[in-house]
C-alpha cells in the first residue's frame, strides 16, 4: 500500500488534498483508481487509511480510519556521518531512513574527500530531503528524518545525547566492544553515532571526541566501508534496544 506525507491529518470522512507532485504520482505513476486505499502520515506519528478521490485534475484522500503506527523505534537514533561520495551518500541516506534513524548530521573532517561549496549546499539539501522522504514513504514510517546542514567536525562534541559513540578501528585495540557499551547503558532515550568518511578519522579527532565523553567502539574484526559501517551500527543499536525493550515487557 502506497504511503504519502501530508501537512495535516483529518478525521474519518474528511478530505485531505494532495500536492501536485503527489497527484501526478497517484494518477500517472501508480495509476490508482477512485476508491483505491492509501496511507497518509503527517510526520507527528499519526497514520490514516484513506481512499483516493479525483476532483477534476486534482487527487485527494478521503479518510477512512486511523491505524496503529508500528514503525517507531524505542530509541532516538542520531547519525553524524562524514561526507562520502555521490551514489554512496544517496544509498546511505536511503538505508538509514529505512533502519529508523531520526536525524542525520553530515560533517566534514580532515580526511573527507567531499567538500560542499556554499552556493551548492541548499540544492543538495533539497535533493537529499527528497531521497529521505521517498525512503520514509517506501518503508512506511510515520515520521520523516531530520536532515541538518553540513557542519565542521569540531561541532560534533557539542551535540547532546544520553549515549555518544564514535566508530573507529585502530591497531592498538583501544576501542570498546559495541555490545558491552550498550549493555552498560540500558535505557538511553537518545543515541548519537559518529561515523567517518572513506578516509576515516585522524588520531587527534578520535581523541578529541573521547575527551568530551564519546565511547570509541569497534564494529568487529573487519574494516568496513563508510556506508556499510553506518548501516551496521544503526541496525545493531536498534536491534539491541528493541530486543531489550521486548524482554522488559515480558518480565512485567
Amino acid at each position: 500500500m502506497q504511503q504519502y506525507f501530508v501537512n495535516t491529518l483529518a478525521m474519518p470522512g474528511e478530505l485531505i488534498p494532495m500536492t501536485k507532485e503527489q497527484t501526478h504520482h497517484i494518477r500517472r505513476v501508480m495509476r490508482m483508481q477512485q476508491g483505491d486505499v492509501i496511507r497518509v502520515a503527517d510526520n507527528s506519528g499519526r497514520v490514516l487509511l484513506a481512499e483516493v478521490e479525483y476532483h477534476q485534475e486534482e487527487a485527494a484522500a478521503r479518510v477512512v480510519k486511523e491505524v496503529q503506527d508500528r514503525s517507531r523505534t524505542s530509541v532516538e537514533l542520531i547519525l553524524a556521518q562524514g561526507m562520502i561520495k555521490g551514489e554512496k551518500w544517496d544509498y546511505l541516506l536511503q538505508k538509514s531512513a529505512e533502519l529508523g534513524v531520526a536525524e542525520i548530521i553530515p560533517f566534514v573532517s580532515s580526511r573527507c574527500v567531499v567538500k560542499i561549496k556554499d552556493e551548492k549546499s541548499e540544492k543538495k539539501i533539497v535533493r537529499w530531503n527528497k531521497i529521505l522522504s521517498e525512503a520514509c514513504e517506501q518503508c512506511k514510517r510515520s515520521t520523516l528524518v531530520r536532515l541538518q546542514s553540513p557542519c565542521a567536525f569540531s561541532k560534533l562534541s557539542q551535540i547532546d545525547a544520553d549515549l555518544r559513540l564514535i566508530a573507529y578501528e585502530d591497531a592498538d585495540c583501544k576501542s570498546e566492544r559495541l555490545c558491552e557499551v550498550l549493555r552498560a547503558h540500558s535505557s538511553p532515550s537518545r543515541v548519537l553515532m559518529v561515523v567517518g568518511s572513506e578516509g576515516g578519522f585522524s588520531a587527534d579527532e578520535v581523541e578529541t571526541l573521547c575527551a568530551s565523553g564519546f565511547h570509541r567502539v569497534s564494529l568487529g574484526g573487519r574494516i568496513l566501508r563508510a556506508e556499510t559501517a553506518a548501516i551496521s551500527l544503526l541496525n545493531s543499536i536498534e536491534f539491541y534496544y528493541d530486543m531489550a525493550g521486548e524482554k522488559n515487557e515480558d518480565d512485567i
